[in-house]
């Protein structure tokens, strides 16, 4: 399984915890946040108060293919 398969996996496991949105940019406005992946190379935290995931260590063209299937879970959601 690709990090990006696994990151899949993990955000379509936890979407209805995050539906407002995905980053893979540091957290510099200091959210709280939960880990819920970690294996090295890839790394999944979430923050629960405003419901959004920050992923890390994808390429530039994994993490835009993540965003798009996330955006796809949102449609999905809301038919």
């Amino acid at each position: 399984m690709t990090k990006l398969d696994i990151a899949k996996k993990i955000i379509k496991e936890n979407y209805k915890d995050a539906d407002c949105g995905i980053l893979d940019s540091p957290n510099i406005i200091g959210d709280w946040m939960t880990n819920i992946y970690n294996d090295n190379d890839l790394v999944i935290d979430i923050c629960y108060e405003w419901s959004y995931f920050k992923v890390f260590g994808l390429s530039d063209d994994e993490f835009n293919e993540l965003e798009k299937f996330y955006y796809t879970l949102d449609k999905e959601e809301n038919e």
